[in-house]
């Protein structure tokens, strides 16, 4: 009997580990973008692409202010629906809406009660 428990336990934790792999990186992995509100400009030109080694490449270009994006790399994770960036000191988060929306969303909270668009959408 504790055989086939520590067996079952076993079956459990691979098809876990298996299922949140799967679920996450390779579903995810592509390039996002769209146009994010801006405060002082008609917007910020956003492109992130979500590597599946968990990396990622981000270029940021405030529309008719510059010409020139700022360029972020670092790492990224999931836990559960809210994919964390990191590079050195700097965190971002957004939820992901589906296979094919990710939306900014700021210490883990989606944004809501608005008409802005804070989603970026895989090509």
């Amino acid at each position: 009997m504790k055989k086939l428990s520590v067996i079952l336990l076993i079956v459990v934790i691979a098809l876990v580990t298996f299922l949140s792999f799967s679920c996450s990186a390779p579903k995810l992995s592509g390039t996002y973008e769209g146009t994010l509100p801006c405060a002082d400009c008609p917007g910020l030109q956003t492109t992130i692409t979500l590597n599946s080694d968990g990396t990622f490449h981000m270029e940021e270009t405030y529309l008719e202010r510059s010409d020139k994006p700022t360029i972020t790399d670092g790492k990224w994770v999931l836990d559960k629906d809210i994919i964390t960036f990191t590079s050195g000191d700097y965190k971002f988060e957004y939820k992901v809406i589906s296979e094919k929306e990710i939306r900014w969303a700021p210490g883990g909270q989606e944004i809501t009660g608005t008409d802005l668009n804070w989603s970026l959408l895989k090509k």
